[in-house]
Formats: structure tokens, sequence, C-alpha cells
């Protein structure tokens, strides 16, 4: 029988550095961000800079991705980066989860978490920007 071996996706420095800046910059633009991670979604094998925002609730995950671009072009970076991106509510299940456990405030920080289960979600690899109160509030 052949064994399937799955190499995880790293996540770089680049990454790292870029999560940071686009949040950065959709806090200039006064996009809301109570939320803000790279995640590991195992299933597919990639990592997600996940955005939550209460406007995603109210106006909609078009509007999310049309702020994100326009940080994106404000930055001149390409907008394949929107391939790398999801913009969630703050009711979203994993930010929920993080919610529970982190209160970075509006600062954006960089932990590194992995391999954890908290409020019944298993997290298996985040690095975490910011996670404030209004996350955990939703």
């Amino acid at each position: 029988m052949a064994e399937i071996t799955v190499v995880k996706e790293a996540l770089t420095e680049e990454m790292k550095n870029a999560g940071a800046t686009l949040t950065r910059a959709l806090d200039q633009a006064g996009w809301p961000v109570v939320a803000s991670f790279w995640y590991f979604e195992s299933d597919d094998n990639q990592w997600k800079l996940m955005l939550a925002s209460p406007r995603v609730a109210t106006l909609g995950p078009r509007e999310a991705y049309s702020a994100v671009a326009d940080a994106l072009e404000t930055l001149h970076w390409p907008y394949s980066y929107l391939n790398h991106v999801r913009a969630v509510a703050p009711d979203h299940p994993v930010v929920k989860a993080l919610a529970s456990a982190f209160h970075t405030g509006w600062t954006i920080t960089g932990i590194p978490f992995s391999r954890q289960a908290i409020d019944r979600a298993i997290i298996d690899d985040a690095y975490i920007y910011r996670v404030t109160s209004e996350s955990a509030a939703a």
C-alpha cells in the first residue's frame, strides 16, 4: 500500500509581515478589524489571513473584500493577495474560539498558537495579530 505524505505549507516571515502591514492599512482606512490572524486551513493545506469585521455582518463580504482590495492598492501590492484573505464576521467560530482565550486590544502583536483546543474548536495553527474584546462580544 502506498503512503501519502502531505507537507504543510510554512508561514513565512514575509507572510507574517504582510499580515501586520495589511491590518495597519485597513486601520488607517477606517475599516474596523476586530480580529486579524493567519489561520492554517488543514483541509486545503494553506494559510489564510482571517480578517474579522462587524461590517462583514452588516454590509456583506463583498464590501470587506473591496476594502481589502483598496488597501492592497494603497500598498502597491498585487490583487492576487486577495486569494490569501478570508473576510469574516466576528461571530465566525474560529474568531469566537480565539476571542475566548486572547485579548490583545487594538494593537498589532505576533502570537504563534499551535495545536490547541479552545471552546470546542481545534486550532491546528494560527499566528495572531489582534483579537479585541469586540470580537469576544459577538
